[in-house]
Order: structure tokens, then sequence, then C-alpha cells
């Protein structure tokens, strides 16, 4: 895949670079909220064009059979994951992700539990899910799954 370079003014990358020390890579973080943005506005007819909008709009019912219900979903513990829920987590540079399809979490097209996810991802080793684990429910940005757990 191509990168492209987008100016960004440097006290934000610095800023960034302070909080974080060191620890975030900056254009993964970029990539993260524009791609975190696009799906939040798919389909809004305000921002996109109509064309767009009518395709969503066909799109939705591939979402019914694909994930199933959406009111229904995968409890885990006290915290709620609705069908079409993403979860991702890192292991050695690499992203894993898998999904909530009919009230199942599923990793590699095989139904496991956020836990078994997070150890799956990382070459079958014990793992923290609650720490390592982003979630990302319908309409939602990504957040760790420890932040979703105390609210």
């Amino acid at each position: 895949m191509e990168t492209l370079c987008i100016p960004v003014k440097s006290n934000l990358i610095t800023e960034i670079i302070l909080r974080s020390r060191g620890r975030i890579n900056i254009a993964q973080l970029v990539e993260n909220v524009v791609v975190d943005f696009l799906e939040r506005t798919k389909g809004d007819g305000t921002i996109w064009s109509e064309e767009h909008a009518e395709e969503v709009l066909g799109e939705i019912d591939d979402d019914l059979s694909r994930y199933g219900e959406p009111t229904k979903g995968y409890d885990w513990h006290r915290v709620f994951l609705p069908n079409g829920t993403r979860l991702k987590t890192q292991y050695r540079g690499a992203e894993y992700e898998a999904e909530v399809r009919h009230q199942q979490v599923y990793f590699n097209g095989n139904p496991c539990s956020p836990s078994q996810f997070a150890s799956a991802a990382a070459n079958n080793t014990s793992r923290n899910a609650w720490r390592d684990l982003w979630i990302k429910r319908p309409g939602d940005g990504w957040k760790l799954a420890n932040t979703l757990r105390k609210t």
C-alpha cells in the first residue's frame, strides 16, 4: 500500500511525543484517526455524495445478514459488545482484529472469547485482554477494553 505525507503542525507532533514519551507511533495514530472518521461518517449525506449515502443504505441489509441483529451481541462480563463490534490488538508490531457476529466473537473464522482472541493473536501467550484489547462498537470510536469495563 502506498503512503502519503501530509503536513501537520510541528507543535502538535511535539505535544504527542512529549505526552507519550515517544511511545506512540504518530503515523499509526493519524491513520487510526482518519479510519475512525471515515467509519463514523459513513453514509452521512451532509459530508459525502448522494451516491455514497445510497450505497451505504444497501450495505445495511448486508450487515444484518453478516453480523446479525444489531441489538444483540456478546456479553463480556459487564461489557456488552453488540453485533458488528470490532476488537483489535497488537503483538510484535502486527495488528490483529476480531469481530462480533451473531452474538459470538470470531478471530480467523473461529469463535472465541475476547481473552482467547488476545492470547491467540499473541502467539498463544498469556495476555490480559482488558489491558491488551481495543474495542470499537458500531457508531463508536476505538476504546481500551479496560476503559469500557470501568464505565
